[in-house]
């Protein structure tokens, strides 16, 4: 029950981050990159998921960090929607961009996060 309730209230607090996030963001970067605040929730997301995994010993902590705060901050079915709605307005470039942005930027923002903890001297992710 300890563990549920952890979730609960970090994923509010997630999905709340995101939506400051991801609006900042895209205030900012939209002209340049359309949907940049939904990438810089999931690559924000992927380097503390990488940090956050080395770093934190099994418990409620870390199910509610990883689960909940970092579950509600990404944006996996965000981007998968908009990576559609992009693909069927034929914008294919911009499709080619936002999948390799999102999935080898993420997995090198959670290698980071992973390498930063080891330098701090974490553990194993």
């Amino acid at each position: 029950m300890k563990e549920l309730l952890a979730v609960f209230c970090a994923g509010g607090l997630g999905a709340c981050l995101r939506l400051v996030v991801g609006r900042g963001v895209d205030t900012v970067f939209a002209a340049q990159l359309p949907n940049a605040g939904t990438l810089a929730a999931n690559l924000i997301g992927c380097f503390v998921i990488g940090l956050m995994a080395t770093l934190l010993p099994d418990g409620v902590l870390r199910v509610a960090i990883l689960t909940g705060l970092l579950g509600g901050f990404t944006t996996y079915s965000a981007f998968a929607l908009l990576t559609v709605n992009m693909a069927t307005s034929g914008r294919w470039s911009l499709v080619a961009t936002q999948l390799a942005l999102h999935l080898v930027g993420g997995v090198l923002c959670v290698l980071l996060g992973i390498a930063l903890a080891r330098a701090l001297g974490g553990g194993a992710a």
